[in-house]
């Protein structure tokens, strides 16, 4: 779910392509846990606002056994696997993970899967019978599969499509019952794809993914530093209501070769040892970073999750949503117990 990545794993030709986490991921081991330093205006504590809701994303590849999600399964509210695409008919393709299924019934987790744009134009949004096709399918699949909601991902945004992408919102509302929820995911940087004040009615929350701000065809740099996590996330609440955002938080990094553009994802929980070894925190972008031979690494760690985290509290939004819980370790969920507390 990134703003020019893509993620491996292609199913029914590009239909399972889903941006958002960059090339297979590098390396293994454990991630480097260091001792949480946070500034005082970043700091979480007892005078936080309310719970955040947490929304993890699942995609097809993790860095550890669904038995780590199984034993964390109270630190995600809603589990949002990618397990849906449409095609141009507004056709719904799925790839249910049966494994990751039965544990989450057998955890009573909350499940709103992603369904993605599987055709990269939004071309079943052009016709308004191909939308409500969609519309149709989305809901029976639903009911069927006694989700909670759905997670819709259509990016990168069209601008020729905003208003057929309204449309798309009213039409999907009116279909589903209240219960189930809608969450739209939106890029920081759209170019004016959104109608906030037409969609903010028909959807319960917008999923905004604050990460991937250098990633594969970027040269180096932070994935999400604080600053600019915080910028994109001001203009957000400047269109849509604080109680309605979550704010996209990366457990991952990348590791760009010299002198190319090219980078790989590397998951939280798989950072090499070599490169923990060599790892900077950089003040200025709030994240880590390491040079190890021709290769430099980027990443969210404890340290840098928490702080976002604590951004979430201070603006009293929804929650985060995490890409992906697949790349969390035990002490990613423990920290999401501490600063959040476990799913309702």
């Amino acid at each position: 779910m990134a703003l020019s990545s893509r993620f491996g794993g292609v199913l029914l030709g590009a239909m399972f392509t889903l941006a958002g986490c960059g090339p297979p991921y590098v390396g293994s081991g454990n991630v480097a846990t260091p001792k949480m330093q946070q500034s005082a205006a970043m700091r979480s504590g007892p005078t936080r606002p309310g719970r955040l809701s947490v929304l993890g994303f699942w995609a097809h590849s993790q860095a550890l056994p669904l038995s780590v999600l199984a034993a964390n399964s109270q630190a995600v509210s809603i589990l949002s696997p990618f397990w849906y695409s449409l095609d141009a008919q507004g056709v719904l393709h799925a790839k249910v993970d049966q494994g990751l299924l039965q544990v989450a019934r057998q955890k009573h987790m909350k499940i709103a899967p992603l369904v993605n744009d599987g055709t990269g134009t939004q071309a079943f949004l052009a016709s308004p019978a191909t939308r409500m096709r969609a519309v149709q399918e989305i809901d029976r699949m639903i009911s069927s599969m006694r989700f909670q909601g759905v997670n819709i991902d259509f990016e990168p945004p069209h601008t020729r499509a905003k208003r057929e992408l309204t449309a798309f919102f009213v039409q999907l509302r009116d279909a589903l019952p209240k219960t189930d929820s809608i969450t739209l995911d939106v890029v920081p940087y759209s170019g004016g794809a959104y109608d906030y004040p037409s969609l903010a009615p028909e959807v319960n929350a917008f999923a905004l993914m604050s990460y991937d701000q250098h990633s594969p065809g970027t040269t180096p740099g932070p994935v999400a530093a604080l600053n600019w996590v915080e910028r994109v996330e001001t203009r957000l609440r400047r269109e849509v209501p604080s109680s309605k955002i979550y704010l996209g938080i990366a457990l991952y990094g990348y590791a760009w070769t010299a002198d190319s553009l090219n980078a790989a994802t590397v998951p939280h929980a798989a950072i090499p040892a070599a490169v923990k070894a060599h790892a900077v925190w950089n003040a200025r972008y709030q994240e880590m970073t390491s040079v190890v031979g021709a290769q430099t690494f980027w990443w969210e760690n404890r340290r840098s999750i928490a702080q976002k985290i604590a951004l979430a509290h201070r603006d009293h939004l929804a929650g985060v949503a995490l890409w992906d819980v697949g790349y969390a370790d035990k002490a990613v969920y423990r920290l999401l117990l501490r600063q959040i507390g476990p799913a309702a």
